[in-house]
């Protein structure tokens, strides 16, 4: 998304060195720094330091993007060590992971557009535990050599925390980084599609990594994809299994069916509509208000009760904060742009790579993303009266697009998402 992450938030990391209290962004933050000090003879291999040096040298100008934060979903690599039955985010085979040389030209360009300030890179795969914490050692030291004074720069990771090893634990833990864990509810649903390359389940190895986290101190969150499956399972179910394995802090995903599928194709069993997520929603958020406030941290429904309790503030997540068609991006390992995980593999969704151009021109030329923002602009004009929608502005606009595309009682007049939005306002 995919550029949307849970994770747990470490609220007073200390310094071990002279027991300063920090928040988690300082802490992480100085880990950076300490990083990007490291002298480029020592951080690099002979190749790799011909290659920066030539690039920083290296003219480039970009120009301004319109937004105000750049969300980079980098596709570190492909490979994967699951071959989860509805994931299109893994590949096989030669030029899977970002060469050294297209990773400093995407951090050079990104970090060079002068009217954005904020960046978030998301780790992402594939499965990024699978290659060496030095890599991403490297790439935070890139980060820390082309930055402006200005920049405000964070770093996550998304895994599915079957196999973390001792050195990436340690890496982590070093540096203050927290993951986000993709998982699917329960271990009857989990255990039929999230399977190792062996085709076995992965559910007891998810909660086995969730204990090492623990144990390093790293904070954790999960993703969880609803689908008809998910869908179906009692909300009491669901949470108390969470809670049972101490995955505390969730957010919910919903399915994206194949994009290349036309009005009237099979989409398959397993799709919910926008309405159905927003039930799922409604009856989990019922059950976790009543029993497990305290217990489980759903950052949806707590940001959703800050809004409702004070219309000045703003949703965090990327589902609801309109204009994601400028701000969030996937990277692949070969440079090639395109925008979050849910438009895989829809025609025209690769604007061009950024080892060519900016992004702001490769945003403008595309095809896809000018008929995104027509798409925003048009279905924002149709819902502006809906009195949820100063809030969820909307909802996601892949959403939008694949409802009118494959379900008939679409109402283009309203996302759907203030069915929750009352359930919400009513309890508090």
């Amino acid at each position: 998304m995919l550029g949307d992450i849970s994770v747990k938030v470490i609220e007073e990391p200390v310094n071990p060195v002279n027991q300063l209290e920090l928040t988690d962004y300082q802490y992480s933050r100085l880990a950076s720094q300490l990083i990007g000090e490291i002298p480029d003879s020592d951080m690099l291999d002979e190749e790799e330091l011909a290659l920066f040096r030539r690039e920083k040298d290296a003219y480039f100008e970009a120009k301004p993007l319109n937004a105000s934060k750049v969300v980079v979903v980098l596709k570190a690599t492909r490979l994967c060590n699951l071959r989860c039955t509805y994931c299109h985010s893994w590949a096989e085979g030669p030029n899977q992971t970002v060469k050294f040389e297209n990773l400093i030209s995407i951090v050079k360009r990104i970090l060079a557009i002068p009217n954005v300030s904020r960046v978030e890179f998301v780790w992402h795969g594939g499965e990024v535990t699978l290659l060496r914490p030095a890599f991403f050692k490297k790439l935070i030291w890139l980060q820390e050599q082309f930055k402006r004074k200005d920049h405000f720069i964070t770093n996550t990771m998304q895994s599915n925390a079957v196999n973390i090893s001792k050195e990436w634990l340690t890496f982590l833990q070093g540096i203050g980084m927290a993951v986000g864990i993709s998982f699917d509810g329960v271990p009857e649903i989990n255990d039929t599609r999230r399977l190792d390359v062996r085709g076995r389940p992965t559910s007891l190895k998810v909660a086995e990594g969730i204990k090492r986290l623990q144990e390093y101190g790293i904070p954790y969150g999960a993703l969880i994809v609803v689908d008809r499956d998910v869908y179906n399972v009692s909300p009491e179910r669901l949470l108390s299994y969470l809670a049972s394995i101490e995955l505390n802090d969730i957010e919910f995903l919903n399915i994206v069916p194949d994009n290349r599928a036309q009005p009237g194709d099979d989409i398959g069993d397993a799709y919910i509509s926008y309405k159905e997520y927003i039930e799922f929603l409604s009856r989990v958020y019922t059950v976790w208000h009543a029993q497990y406030r305290g217990i489980i941290q759903i950052r949806m429904f707590e940001n959703f009760m800050d809004v409702l309790a004070d219309r000045s503030k703003q949703l965090s997540a990327c589902y609801w904060a309109g204009n994601c068609s400028q701000e969030i991006i996937t990277i692949e390992p070969n440079g090639d742009v395109s925008p979050c995980d849910k438009y895989v593999g829809d025609i025209g969704s690769i604007y061009g790579s950024l080892l060519d151009s900016d992004l702001a021109t490769l945003l403008a030329d595309s095809k896809h993303n000018q008929t995104s923002v027509l798409e925003e602009v048009e279905s924002h004009s149709r819902m502006h009266e809906c009195k949820w929608f100063s809030i969820c502005n909307g909802g996601c606009p892949h959403d939008r697009v694949i409802n009118a595309r494959h379900v008939e009682d679409y109402d283009d007049k309203c996302c759907g998402t203030g069915k929750l939005l009352k359930v919400i306002e009513e309890s508090i």
